[in-house]
């Protein structure tokens, strides 16, 4: 394997030891790999011990026979943010967070790239440089790099002493999974296993253009969440008529050997911890875990990997999903770029996973951050639209959690009506207004929403979920105003999608061609729409007109 024969020689890097009586010379240069691997003590010497880069510079080279010089340690210690000197730069962005975040009376703490930063120095530092306050009260601003370092969010609640006290074995697997995905992410770019083109993509050097393991990704993930959302609406379906191509998909995704395919590991961890937390997690889990060392031999880390992930009870998934993300995130973004494919599918499944968790100003301050980082490259992918109607997603989250749904409403109708978005993308905007439409009594904006988000979803190549979850809360309004015909007409509707879906992912499980999207199909598509799909019912809005004018109220 490609990955066993990296780690090889990763090993024999990182041992190069000085010899015994001489001293030592630092290299001309030392890769990111190794520094990567002596990040943990340095962090915990010079950061958790407080000792000096001099004695840290020491106690390295004497106990762990490792030499660099002190520019090279001060700018790997900038670089990981562990620089113990403030920045007057660094204290103006704080100082004017903090008055943003005072103002919503919220709890903060601060981080400068990433590490996180006691309020008690920045007062300190203030009593120090008095001028500092009269930039501050100037209006004058921080450099876009720092602010962009610096970020702010909603402390975490402290664990509860259940959690505290955490088994040792849990906290040797998690440290160990970390580490495991660390070399492998070193092994495969080092080695060439993974070709990457710098704020475009990355793919496995050893795949043709026909790897679709993500597309067939996104169709498992749909599996298991139709699967969700209809037990939890008491839907009777066979269930193994959805769920068994999944399961079956999930050996092609494997043997991609994908770079997506690590980035969407921690999202399954979570996505099943939240949503089949008492069934489908542990199944998954043992499935893979069994599966990876058949098709990829069972001494590839990749299978290393998920023996300790079906082999470990974790307490809290999404803790380690977090931790996982804490070290995926900044270390794909710096080797393959803010506005690269693979960058992007780590942002939006972080997204996903902190948005139930965490207020959404807090996740739209991240997103926005990210999204100046990737526009900044100068790129123009596809999927930075879809960054961008994320953040506008977000921006109406933060006026509804505010109360006014109808400036939320107005974000998202000026984005559709002012960029221009895919049919998948339209279709979901209008998902979401009718959710907004719902919340403010507005059914019938809302079924008009709800129509028109399954008209365009059912007559593309979009995402399944985006028809079914219209067609579900269409079904259910209808039901609330006492038209139980035409609920009863949109359920079988939509259980007839739903067995369509599953027989499409038999087809595609096994490799059958003649189920691509194109135009032909969706003229079918269209033609067999329902009638009851384009036609406005009494007291249902105009589409067109409630969308070029949101109601308020």
């Amino acid at each position: 394997m490609v990955v066993s024969a990296k780690k090889a020689s990763t090993d024999s890097e990182v041992d190069g030891k000085a010899i015994p009586g001489q001293p030592a010379k630092p290299r001309k240069r030392i890769s990111a790999e190794i520094w990567e691997t002596k990040r943990p003590i340095i962090t915990r010497l010079y950061q958790g011990e407080r000792k000096s880069l001099k004695e840290v510079m020491e106690t390295m080279q004497r106990d762990y026979h490792f030499v660099a010089t002190v520019k090279m340690y001060k700018s790997r210690i900038w670089k990981w943010g562990l620089d113990k000197k403030l920045k007057g730069d660094e204290v103006l962005a704080i100082m004017l967070l903090k008055r943003d975040r005072d103002m919503l009376k919220k709890p903060t703490e601060f981080r400068i790239r990433g590490q996180p930063v006691d309020l008690e120095n920045i007062g300190r530092y203030l009593k120090r440089n008095p001028s500092l306050m009269a930039k501050f009260k100037a209006g004058q601003t921080p450099s876009v790099q720092t602010a962009l370092e610096v970020t702010c969010g909603t402390p975490s609640p402290p664990p509860s002493p259940a959690r505290a006290l955490a088994p040792t074995m849990e906290m040797q697997s998690t440290e160990q999974v970390l580490c495991l995905f660390r070399d492998y992410i070193d092994g495969s770019f080092s080695s060439g296993g993974w070709r990457c083109e710098f704020n475009v993509d990355c793919s496995n050097s050893l795949s043709n253009q026909g790897d679709r393991s993500n597309d067939l990704f996104e169709r498992v993930i749909a599996s298991f969440a139709l699967v969700n959302r209809c037990m939890i609406r008491g839907d009777q379906i066979n269930i193994n008529s959805v769920l068994g191509p999944a399961f079956e998909s999930l050996k092609e995704i494997v043997a991609a050997e994908s770079p997506d395919f690590v980035a969407r590991t921690v999202c399954l961890l979570w996505y099943l911890d939240r949503h089949h937390k008492h069934d489908l997690l542990r199944l998954v889990l043992d499935y893979l875990a069994g599966l990876i060392p058949i098709v990829l031999g069972p001494h590839h880390i990749l299978a290393h990997i998920w023996r300790r992930l079906g082999a470990t009870e974790f307490s809290d998934y999404y803790e380690l999903s977090m931790r996982l993300y804490s070290l995926l995130l900044p270390d794909i973004e710096e080797r393959v770029g803010s506005a690269n494919y693979l960058t992007h599918l780590l942002y939006s499944d972080y997204l996903d996973c902190i948005f139930a968790r965490q207020d959404p100003e807090d996740c739209e301050a991240m997103l926005s951050g990210h999204r100046a980082r990737a526009e900044a490259s100068g790129q123009t992918h596809p999927w930075l639209d879809d960054m961008a109607l994320s953040h506008a997603g977000l921006l109406a989250a933060c006026k509804e959690n505010q109360g006014r749904l109808d400036e939320a409403v107005e974000v998202l109708t000026t984005h559709m009506n002012t960029c221009s978005m895919t049919d998948e993308q339209e279709a979901a905007v209008n998902l979401e207004l009718g959710v907004k439409y719902y919340r403010m009594a507005n059914i019938s904006a809302a079924i008009a929403s709800f129509k028109s988000a399954a008209r365009i979803a059912l007559t593309s190549d979009a995402d399944e979920r985006i028809s079914m979850t219209a067609l579900a809360n269409l079904e259910r309004l209808l039901r609330q105003t006492d038209k139980m015909a035409k609920a009863d007409r949109v359920h079988q509707y939509r259980m007839e999608r739903l067995a369509a879906f599953a027989e499409k992912s038999v087809s595609m499980s096994k490799g059958v061609s003649g189920y691509d999207d194109n135009d032909s199909d969706r003229t079918d598509d269209v033609e067999n729409l329902p009638d009851w799909l384009w036609k406005c019912d009494d007291g249902e809005e105009d589409t067109l007109r409630w969308l070029e004018l949101p109601p308020i109220g």
